[in-house]
């Protein structure tokens, strides 16, 4: 896992979380607690930039085991992605390979991750 900037379908974002994929290693995750003290999750979801060409990775989200966000998204592409995270103890960021050169890496980032915490 990488947390420093990247660029993401030509825009940068100086905070991030970078997740890589590949046949060898087709599924990486990472996973914070929360302690249900936040309501929502937002990022912009896509390829690093620096991905090599053609590729494309599933992204998902999981809020205490449970997916709330799934899409396959190709390099050259992005999703500003919310979620209600409220009460949540636990979330998970996971990236997919889906398939394409095997010999190469594939960079999965939420660009600007964030959550906001819950008011008292």
């Amino acid at each position: 896992m990488d947390t420093s900037a990247v660029e993401i379908n030509g825009k940068g974002f100086a905070r991030s979380v970078t997740l890589t994929a590949n046949a060898a290693g087709p599924v990486n995750s990472a996973e914070y607690h929360l302690g249900r003290h936040y309501r929502t999750f937002a990022a912009t979801v896509g390829l690093r930039d620096d991905s090599p060409t053609g590729g494309s990775l599933t992204f998902e989200v999981a809020i205490d085991g449970t997916r709330e966000y799934r899409e396959t998204i190709h390099l050259g592409e992005s999703r500003d992605i919310k979620l209600d995270i409220g009460n949540a103890l636990r979330i998970k960021l996971t990236v997919t390979y889906t398939g394409q050169d095997s010999g190469s890496v594939y960079y999965g980032s939420w660009g600007d991750a964030r959550i906001q915490p819950s008011t008292p």
